[in-house]
């Protein structure tokens, strides 16, 4: 007797279809308990917050009183003042290797004097 058989054996009916109860009952609550409980990430001092609606981070102000914003403008700071010392350094460079190349030349010149 094959297990799959399109036959059916003995007296089997359909049972009957289950109606789905409303479930917006659920989602409210679901929706509820997610705005309550909302995603923070702390790091050292900063605690960033997600929201949600919009799908982005934002930080709330800090225990030692520095937010987002001030952090952006001391790095913009920063980084102008890196850039003013990478050019310092550069010139600075450029004139130790004219000035290398300068005592070398002095140095033949002194060379071929005494060679004479």
């Amino acid at each position: 007797m094959p297990l799959f058989s399109k036959k059916k054996q003995g007296s089997f009916g359909k049972s009957p279809k289950r109606r789905a109860g409303s479930l917006s009952s659920l989602t409210s609550q679901d929706e509820q308990k997610a705005n309550d409980m909302a995603l923070k990430l702390q790091l050292d001092e900063n605690e960033l917050i997600f929201d949600s609606t919009t799908g982005q981070w934002y930080s709330e102000a800090n225990v030692g009183g520095t937010n987002a914003a001030t952090l952006r403008k001391q790095n913009i700071l920063l980084q102008e003042q890196n850039n003013a010392l990478k050019l310092k350094n550069d010139i600075l460079m450029d004139m130790i290797v004219g000035l290398r190349a300068d005592l070398a030349m002095k140095g033949k010149e002194l060379d071929a004097i005494k060679g004479v």
